[in-house]
């Protein structure tokens, strides 16, 4: 364990990708002592900014394109740990290509040294105890508002290190000194422990942290006006605390067998955090038609919308149009080795356009299963002849097979008559616009986000129920759990016709059931799915683990006719998959610091 309060040498490896100001340039720790350090606000900026690098890029190409983890997409690779995660093999997470360990190819021109959760949050607990133990003291050159703008910030990262290390790995102790030879910290056995010491390092960040670091009454973001999209502000902090209140009352935190067993409680803390953040002028749902904006631009800038709440400023360059290609087909991307989502996935969550499941509505029919289907299904999934380009012919030298989708058996497009083409019948279209691809020439940035309001709302709703009930509120907020879920569906269907229907809220049971469902749509393929399978305690069950393709054939008049659901995969998942196995050697180094269960 001693070694992971010593990853703050990693820091020298750390590069800041994000900023030009001369600030962001000043020496590491092991160059400056610590009067120098923290002499003026330019000083401690430049200590504080190496923090924003440690935030992981979930972005990032190659080991984290494939790391979706859950029942909604399928690979073709066998060498990263997506597929490992499939298998039941976790000890991989420190060997495979993933955002845990970091492991990357240097080969394929990815530093090893870019952050990952396991060896950056130490690292980052490390620094963000540094600044809050020497900061206020010794910057006497510097006005409140810089040191509070260097405190707000060394608060909001011990919290949000800390989340991170929990999500993935379950209770830590928490860290809240720079240390030196008091490394033996037991781990607590509740989840909540650790939660409630976060949520207070949110508070103080809450405190200390602006609305927009481009305020002209905040000066410390004066020398970076026009490029703080990035930097640490109020909104981030209370997502971040009303998430890990959320978390902190998820089954699987409580220890709970029961899917609902929430902490109530908690629960309404996260609920109260969040109406906070919705009701900022900063922030609102983005109109349906300006939907893309949220995932990509074409320009190749960083998409920033009313919807960003907190991100990391990612790869640059070629990278950023890789993520379109991870999900694009192969004939007319830049990637052989697309995820396809899968069909279970697809038919259990995206609904129809009446506000119901496909197998409660009327409108669904087996034989042609995506006619009538909810607005957000056409928007983000491609489907069997469906355009997949705008330019064929001599100009482009790209035949006019590849203008339209063809995924039925024997299709052109159709794994495994080619091995970049979809294996499930669908590919998604979530992360790139169609003329998004060689042959059309458009170019890309896409990118996904940590947090957008879009999952506040959904957070919030699963919160609010859990404490106040279907209809009921926190006080002076004006939203409920029912009418935050109906905010986010109005959008699709301004009528109203897609909004909650009543056989889903005749208990917050029922209820929470539609608010998972929403949230499976509305934040498919953002790397959320593992999370919320493993926090709600569904794992096991055998919905979860299934990937499905459909497989069909086209009459004369290109319809899909003998319609077949096929098993591709069956996930190992049992219990010791909740959480993912520690290293051994850190658990073998004292007593107190156990290996989680069943590894």
């Amino acid at each position: 364990m001693k070694k992971l309060y010593k990853l703050f040498s990693l820091l020298c490896l750390v590069i800041i990708t994000n900023s030009c100001e001369s600030y962001l340039d000043r020496p590491k720790e092991a160059e400056l002592g610590l009067n120098e350090v923290f002499e003026n606000f330019d000083n401690s900026q430049g200590f504080v900014e190496e923090m924003y690098a440690m935030i992981v890029d979930y972005s990032a190409p190659f080991w984290s394109f494939y790391s979706y983890y859950g029942e909604d997409s399928i690979g073709v690779e066998t060498w990263i740990f997506d597929y490992s995660s499939d298998q039941g093999r976790y000890w991989d997470w420190q060997n495979d290509f993933n955002y845990f360990s970091g492991k990357a190819d240097t080969n394929a021109g990815i530093p090893q040294d870019k952050s990952a959760v396991w060896p950056s949050s130490w690292a980052g607990i490390r620094k963000a105890n540094i600044v809050i133990q020497n900061a206020d003291s010794l910057m006497v050159n510097a006005s409140q508002q810089e040191k509070d703008a260097i405190l707000g910030q060394a608060y909001f990262f011990r919290a949000y290190f800390h989340h991170e290390i929990m999500k993935f790995w379950g209770p830590m102790p928490y860290i809240d000194v720079v240390l030196e030879n008091d490394w033996k910290l037991a781990r607590p056995s509740e989840w909540a422990e650790t939660a409630l010491k976060i949520d207070k390092d949110f508070d103080n960040a809450i405190a200390l942290l602006p609305d927009d670091w481009d305020d002209t009454t905040w000066l410390p973001g004066e020398k970076t006006r026009g490029q703080n999209m990035f930097r640490l502000t109020k909104g981030a902090a209370l997502a971040l605390k009303g998430k890990n209140l959320l978390f902190a009352a998820s089954p699987l935190m409580q220890g709970s067998n029961d899917t609902y067993g929430y902490d109530a409680e908690l629960c309404k803390q996260a609920a109260d955090t969040f109406a906070k953040l919705m009701q900022m002028p900063r922030y609102r749902l983005v109109n349906f038609d300006e939907y893309e904006n949220v995932f990509y631009d074409p320009d190749g800038r960083y998409p920033y919308t009313s919807e960003y709440v907190f991100g990391q400023s990612g790869f640059v360059g070629w990278f950023g149009g890789y993520m379109g290609d991870s999900w694009q087909l192969g004939a007319i991307g830049n990637s052989n080795a697309i995820n396809s989502p899968t069909h279970n996935y697809i038919h259990n969550y995206f609904g129809m356009n009446d506000g119901l499941a496909c197998d409660d509505s009327p409108l669904y029919d087996p034989n042609n299963p995506w006619e009538n289907r909810d607005p957000r299904f056409y928007k983000w999934i491609v489907v069997d002849g469906d355009q997949l380009l705008d330019n064929v012919g001599a100009a482009t030298g790209q035949n006019e097979v590849d203008r339209y989708a063809q995924f039925y058996d024997g299709g052109a497009h159709r794994h495994p008559t080619k091995n970049n083409g979809t294996r499930t019948g669908y590919v998604a279209k979530k992360w790139y616009p169609r003329s998004y691809n060689k042959y059309d020439n458009e170019g890309l940035f896409a990118w996904r986000v940590h947090v957008r309001l879009t999952d506040v709302y959904l957070m919030y709703a699963e919160a609010a129920v859990m404490a106040y009930g279907v209809n009921g509120r926190p006080d002076g907020f004006n939203l409920s759990a029912l009418g935050a879920i109906n905010a986010i569906r109005s959008r699709a269907m301004p009528n109203g016709t897609l909004n909650v229907k009543p056989l889903y809220t005749t208990s917050p049971n029922v209820f929470m059931e539609e608010i998972r469902r929403e949230r499976a749509v509305e934040m498919a393929w953002e790397n959320h799915r593992w999370m919320d399978i493993r926090r709600w305690k569904v794992g096991t069950e055998m919905k979860y683990k299934l990937k499905t393709g459909i497989r069909f054939d086209r009459n004369a008049a290109g319809k899909p006719i003998n319609l077949v659901e096929e098993v591709l995969r069956t996930r190992v998942f049992n219990e010791k998959h909740y959480w993912l196995p520690l290293p051994v050697n850190d658990t073998e180094l004292y007593d107190g610091f156990p290996q989680n269960p069943g590894w």
